[in-house]
């Protein structure tokens, strides 16, 4: 069923046009691409269900002008929170595929909200200081340029969210899908950091999380299950979380390009998320 699916999404997503694409939508068109990217070169299934255009050769050539257009738009005007988000969005690119001229924006823009929130200044991006955003652009910095003052920055972030943290691994009064980009930001520092360090508040809350019972509405749960390897340990929750992304089914209170009022805004929205986690799904499921 899957791959009939993701026949129809591939072909649907193919006839997007990126130049009138905004950023979340690139992003999801970009990431949903290199998923398939990666699992086309061990799946030979991929350019045999999908053609041509599958080949890695196009599917690589298709991410690229993905994440061009999206490096553009990070030169216009837009909420810090849009900026911020569009900037992780962008350092996630790179780490897959790395273009200096792309890293060059993405650090530039990453600059100026970092300066202006160490500065302390009334400015719009204090309000993101102790946000996950922060913590991943922060992570990313120390990844790229090996800046060990973004690596105490995104520590002391992690420690203040491990010691906000119950017994029973729960953040009260902190929305789920904020308690997700939460569980990204640490695993993002086990990828780029140090592995060990936050393991135990990492697994404690996801534990915590997983079991919630509106989790399965909750697409962001994929991306950290994706991010620390655990699928297989919660295969009810992601087949339940699959259908109802491939039925439309988003959380209402999720935040950014994955909540329910902005892909309604936008039709195409839903086939570029659902493209990219069905594509997500594969490469964490398949096997050689």
């Amino acid at each position: 069923m899957f791959k009939t699916k993701i026949k129809t999404l591939f072909r649907d997503v193919a006839s997007i046009s990126l130049e009138t694409a905004d950023p979340d939508l690139l992003a999801h068109i970009s990431f949903g691409y290199r998923n398939l990217l990666i699992l086309a070169y061990t799946m030979p299934w991929v350019t045999e269900t999908l053609g041509d255009q599958a080949r890695t050769q196009v599917l690589t050539a298709r991410m690229l002008e993905a994440a061009e257009r999206l490096a553009a738009h990070l030169d216009k005007d837009m909420t810090a929170e849009n900026r911020a988000r569009y900037i992780v969005y962008l350092l996630h690119t790179l780490i897959f595929h790395y273009n200096p001229d792309h890293m060059q924006i993405a650090q530039n823009a990453a600059t100026e909200i970092l300066d202006a929130i160490t500065a302390k200044e009334s400015n719009k991006y204090l309000s993101l200081a102790n946000s996950p955003y922060i913590c991943k652009i922060l992570c990313y910095d120390y990844y790229f340029r090996s800046e060990k003052d973004s690596r105490k920055k995104a520590e002391h972030l992690l420690t203040q969210w491990t010691e906000q943290l119950q017994q029973d691994g729960s953040w009260p009064e902190v929305p789920p899908d904020v308690a997700l980009q939460r569980l990204e930001s640490y695993a993002l520092y086990s990828d780029v950091a140090d592995q060990n360090k936050y393991q135990t508040t990492l697994s404690k809350a996801l534990r915590y999380y997983t079991e919630l019972p509106h989790i399965t509405d909750e697409v962001r749960l994929l991306f950290v299950l994706a991010q620390t390897g655990t699928f297989s340990n919660y295969l009810q929750q992601v087949e339940q979380i699959m259908n109802n992304v491939l039925e439309g089914k988003l959380s209402a209170s999720a935040s950014g390009s994955i909540s329910d009022a902005n892909r309604t805004k936008n039709p195409q929205m839903l086939k570029a998320l659902q493209f990219h986690i069905l594509a997500l799904y594969m490469l964490n499921t398949e096997k050689e």
